[in-house]
């Protein structure tokens, strides 16, 4: 019973996000909803005008992107002080000051471009199979504001969801679940958890299979930088680079090219990042001789 009740702690971060996104985004509604009242009220405005400007305003993606950055900071806060106190002396086998060397950094950039070909090919074979799916996540993608370049999206796509959602799952939850699962399973766990916090299926598995990799970058890595600087790079390329990146995709020869592409990269990233690792912590271990 006491294994099953740590087990289900490593449940509750991902609830605790939940709760803080209803917690951050129902006052935000309801004060945009009595300042909306306000605004109208001398106007002879109808209830069911009143209720659709309302229902626009929220459903407009910079106010969702907003809120999604109002939540991601609290997060930030909550899981970043969470995650110093209770697990950083544990998890962390590295500081942050010297997490990183050149051939890291070179990884994570060769990862963060490889995977978005080998990760997007893959969702594209799942919507061939569920369209429906597919459709629902791209109108998700329409509404939430995603898909725009303000100020506001790309800091938040940037900076601040990669630093909360990487200590939520990397740092607190993996933290966690490492108590109680061997280490494969403990990043499997977070992954999934990872993918369920998109709350749709497309979203989902990419989520889960990206999550997989950060798993290990955070272990093999030995700190939290380091799956905060790759989310950061890979949001970056898929915010920035996505267009130019699947060029004539439809064509067989560029469809395979790409992919071939996105593996190598990939693969590449992967061997860089251990070398990188081994490096570094030659370089450590013969400083403290």
């Amino acid at each position: 019973m006491k294994r099953i009740g740590r087990f289900l702690f490593c449940l509750l971060p991902l609830i605790l996000t939940i709760v803080l996104q209803n917690l951050i985004s129902i006052p935000i509604c309801g004060i945009t909803a009595i300042v909306t009242v306000i605004k109208n009220n001398q106007t002879g405005i109808s209830l069911d005008e009143l209720i659709n400007e309302l229902l626009s305003l929220w459903s407009d993606g910079t106010f969702l992107i907003f809120v999604s950055a109002v939540y991601a900071i609290a997060a930030l806060v909550i899981f970043g002080y969470w995650y110093k106190k209770k697990l950083a002396s544990t998890q962390e086998r590295v500081a942050i000051t010297s997490a990183f060397h050149p051939w890291i950094i070179l990884a994570l950039l060769l990862l963060s471009v490889g995977l978005q070909y080998v990760i997007s090919y893959l969702m594209n074979f799942i919507g061939m199979l569920r369209p429906d799916w597919m459709q629902s996540y791209s109108e998700l993608i329409d509404t939430a504001g995603i898909g725009t370049f303000s100020p506001l999206t790309i800091i938040y796509a940037i900076l601040i969801a990669p630093v909360s959602e990487e200590l939520i799952f990397r740092g607190v939850t993996l933290g966690y679940a490492k108590k109680v699962l061997p280490v494969t399973g403990a990043i499997c766990l977070q992954a999934v958890l990872f993918g369920i916090f998109h709350l749709n299926m497309i979203q989902g598995i990419y989520a889960a299979i990206l999550g997989l990799f950060i798993g290990y970058l955070k272990e093999a890595g030995g700190s939290i930088a380091i799956p905060i600087v790759f989310h950061a790079f890979f949001n970056t390329f898929g915010s920035f680079a996505s267009a130019g990146m699947y060029y004539h995709m439809e064509q067989p020869f560029f469809f395979l090219l790409w992919l071939t592409v996105g593996v190598l990269l990939t693969y590449a990233g992967i061997f860089l990042f251990q070398h990188g690792v081994a490096v570094r912590d030659q370089k450590a271990a013969e400083k403290q001789l």
